[in-house]
Protein backbone atom coordinates (compact mmCIF):
# COMPACT_ATOMS: atom_id res chain seq x y z
CA UNK A 1 0.00 0.00 0.00
CA UNK A 2 2.58 2.52 0.72
CA UNK A 3 4.57 1.58 -2.18
CA UNK A 4 1.56 2.52 -4.28
CA UNK A 5 1.08 5.76 -2.70
CA UNK A 6 4.53 6.98 -3.28
CA UNK A 7 4.05 5.77 -6.96
CA UNK A 8 0.52 7.86 -7.16
CA UNK A 9 2.54 10.61 -5.52
CA UNK A 10 5.32 10.83 -7.27
CA UNK A 11 3.24 10.06 -10.81
CA UNK A 12 1.31 13.46 -9.51
CA UNK A 13 4.45 15.47 -8.76
CA UNK A 14 5.63 14.73 -11.94
CA UNK A 15 2.64 15.41 -13.93
CA UNK A 16 2.06 19.17 -12.01
CA UNK A 17 5.92 20.26 -12.82
CA UNK A 18 5.27 19.26 -16.13
CA UNK A 19 2.19 21.04 -17.06
CA UNK A 20 3.94 24.16 -14.96
CA UNK A 21 7.18 23.94 -17.50
CA UNK A 22 5.04 23.81 -20.55
CA UNK A 23 3.07 26.64 -19.32
CA UNK A 24 6.27 28.16 -18.13
CA UNK A 25 7.67 30.10 -21.44
CA UNK A 26 4.28 31.04 -22.32
CA UNK A 27 3.66 32.78 -18.94
CA UNK A 28 6.75 34.37 -18.99
CA UNK A 29 6.73 36.02 -22.48
CA UNK A 30 3.60 37.23 -21.61
CA UNK A 31 4.21 39.22 -18.56
CA UNK A 32 7.81 39.98 -20.53
CA UNK A 33 5.78 41.51 -23.29
CA UNK A 34 3.10 43.11 -21.13
CA UNK A 35 5.43 44.85 -18.80
CA UNK A 36 7.81 45.93 -21.39
CA UNK A 37 4.49 47.78 -23.34
CA UNK A 38 3.17 48.81 -20.04
CA UNK A 39 6.65 50.37 -18.95
CA UNK A 40 7.21 51.42 -22.55
CA UNK A 41 3.81 53.55 -22.93
CA UNK A 42 4.54 55.28 -18.84
CA UNK A 43 7.96 56.51 -20.40
CA UNK A 44 6.59 58.30 -23.42
CA UNK A 45 3.55 59.99 -20.66
CA UNK A 46 5.78 60.88 -18.02
CA UNK A 47 8.93 62.27 -20.62
CA UNK A 48 6.49 63.65 -23.04
CA UNK A 49 8.21 61.84 -25.79
CA UNK A 50 7.33 63.39 -29.37
CA UNK A 51 7.73 60.33 -30.97
CA UNK A 52 7.17 61.46 -34.40
CA UNK A 53 9.95 63.46 -34.53
CA UNK A 54 12.69 60.75 -32.53
CA UNK A 55 14.65 58.61 -34.77
CA UNK A 56 14.47 54.64 -33.87
CA UNK A 57 18.52 55.26 -32.15
CA UNK A 58 16.46 58.06 -30.22
CA UNK A 59 14.50 55.78 -28.47
CA UNK A 60 16.87 52.84 -27.97
CA UNK A 61 17.44 54.16 -24.27
CA UNK A 62 13.94 54.24 -23.87
CA UNK A 63 13.44 50.80 -25.14
CA UNK A 64 16.62 49.22 -23.35
CA UNK A 65 14.70 50.84 -19.19
CA UNK A 66 11.28 49.35 -20.59
CA UNK A 67 12.98 45.80 -21.67
CA UNK A 68 14.37 45.79 -18.33
CA UNK A 69 11.27 46.25 -16.43
CA UNK A 70 9.46 43.94 -18.32
CA UNK A 71 12.18 41.18 -17.49
CA UNK A 72 12.04 42.37 -13.95
CA UNK A 73 7.81 42.08 -14.49
CA UNK A 74 8.38 38.24 -16.00
CA UNK A 75 10.56 37.14 -13.46
CA UNK A 76 8.79 38.06 -10.35
CA UNK A 77 5.33 37.12 -12.03
CA UNK A 78 6.18 33.60 -13.00
CA UNK A 79 8.50 32.92 -10.10
CA UNK A 80 5.70 33.96 -8.15
CA UNK A 81 3.08 31.80 -9.20
CA UNK A 82 4.53 28.92 -11.53
CA UNK A 83 7.73 27.53 -9.14
CA UNK A 84 5.30 28.35 -6.08
CA UNK A 85 3.05 26.62 -6.65
CA UNK A 86 5.18 23.43 -8.23
CA UNK A 87 7.17 23.95 -4.65
CA UNK A 88 3.09 23.60 -2.86
CA UNK A 89 2.22 20.98 -4.42
CA UNK A 90 5.73 18.74 -3.79
CA UNK A 91 5.27 19.86 -0.31
CA UNK A 92 1.93 18.88 -0.07
CA UNK A 93 3.01 15.69 -1.62
CA UNK A 94 5.43 14.97 0.61
CA UNK A 95 3.01 15.92 4.36
CA UNK A 96 0.83 13.04 2.43
CA UNK A 97 3.32 10.50 2.43
CA UNK A 98 4.05 7.93 5.48
CA UNK A 99 7.65 7.55 5.08
CA UNK A 100 9.16 10.68 6.24
CA UNK A 101 9.60 11.56 10.29
CA UNK A 102 8.07 13.99 12.13
CA UNK A 103 10.74 16.51 12.45
CA UNK A 104 10.34 16.63 8.69
CA UNK A 105 6.61 16.92 8.80
CA UNK A 106 7.20 19.97 11.10
CA UNK A 107 9.93 21.18 8.62
CA UNK A 108 7.46 21.13 5.71
CA UNK A 109 4.58 22.73 7.28
CA UNK A 110 6.65 25.52 8.30
CA UNK A 111 8.12 25.32 4.23
CA UNK A 112 4.30 25.69 3.02
CA UNK A 113 3.74 28.74 4.99
CA UNK A 114 7.41 30.14 4.02
CA UNK A 115 6.81 29.51 0.28
CA UNK A 116 3.15 31.07 0.17
CA UNK A 117 4.26 33.98 1.81
CA UNK A 118 7.37 34.55 -0.71
CA UNK A 119 5.13 33.63 -3.40
CA UNK A 120 2.64 35.85 -2.78
CA UNK A 121 4.34 38.70 -2.28
CA UNK A 122 6.73 38.43 -5.30
CA UNK A 123 3.60 37.56 -7.76
CA UNK A 124 2.28 40.89 -6.27
CA UNK A 125 5.26 42.96 -7.64
CA UNK A 126 5.12 41.16 -10.62
CA UNK A 127 1.37 41.66 -10.70
CA UNK A 128 1.72 45.56 -10.20
CA UNK A 129 4.00 46.05 -13.56
CA UNK A 130 0.84 44.93 -15.05
CA UNK A 131 -1.44 46.59 -13.33
CA UNK A 132 -0.05 50.00 -13.22
CA UNK A 133 -2.23 52.79 -11.40
CA UNK A 134 -3.22 50.05 -8.35
CA UNK A 135 -0.88 50.52 -4.95
CA UNK A 136 0.93 47.61 -3.61
CA UNK A 137 -1.62 46.65 -0.95
CA UNK A 138 -4.41 46.27 -3.18
CA UNK A 139 -1.80 44.46 -5.55
CA UNK A 140 -1.29 41.98 -2.47
CA UNK A 141 -4.84 41.88 -1.79
CA UNK A 142 -6.21 40.27 -4.84
CA UNK A 143 -3.49 38.15 -4.88
CA UNK A 144 -3.63 37.03 -1.34
CA UNK A 145 -7.92 35.63 -2.53
CA UNK A 146 -5.87 33.76 -4.96
CA UNK A 147 -3.35 32.20 -2.89
CA UNK A 148 -6.40 31.50 -0.51
CA UNK A 149 -8.14 29.90 -2.69
CA UNK A 150 -5.22 27.51 -3.77
CA UNK A 151 -4.29 26.48 -0.29
CA UNK A 152 -7.85 26.01 0.50
CA UNK A 153 -7.91 23.55 -2.42
CA UNK A 154 -4.37 21.99 -1.38
CA UNK A 155 -5.84 21.94 2.58
CA UNK A 156 -8.68 19.77 0.85
CA UNK A 157 -6.46 17.70 -0.91
CA UNK A 158 -4.30 17.07 2.77
CA UNK A 159 -7.76 16.44 4.67
CA UNK A 160 -9.02 13.96 2.01
CA UNK A 161 -5.08 12.46 2.15
CA UNK A 162 -5.47 12.22 6.31
CA UNK A 163 -8.84 10.73 5.99
CA UNK A 164 -7.32 8.01 3.47
CA UNK A 165 -4.45 7.35 5.93
CA UNK A 166 -6.56 7.02 8.80
CA UNK A 167 -9.28 4.44 6.95
CA UNK A 168 -6.29 2.18 5.55
CA UNK A 169 -4.34 2.01 9.37
CA UNK A 170 -8.04 1.59 10.83
CA UNK A 171 -8.41 -1.37 8.34
CA UNK A 172 -4.51 -2.82 8.66
CA UNK A 173 -5.26 -3.08 12.49
CA UNK A 174 -8.98 -4.92 12.23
Amino acid sequence: MSQTRSRISLIIAIVFTALGLITFPGSFRYCYERGTGQAYIEIQISENLPLHQMTYEDLAPYRARAESVGLKCALLTTFGSHFTFILLILITIGLLTHSITHGVRVFLRFAFLGVWIIGMLLFSLGYGYLRKGYTFLENLSSVFIVYILVIAFFGAILGIGKLIQRATVRKQIQ
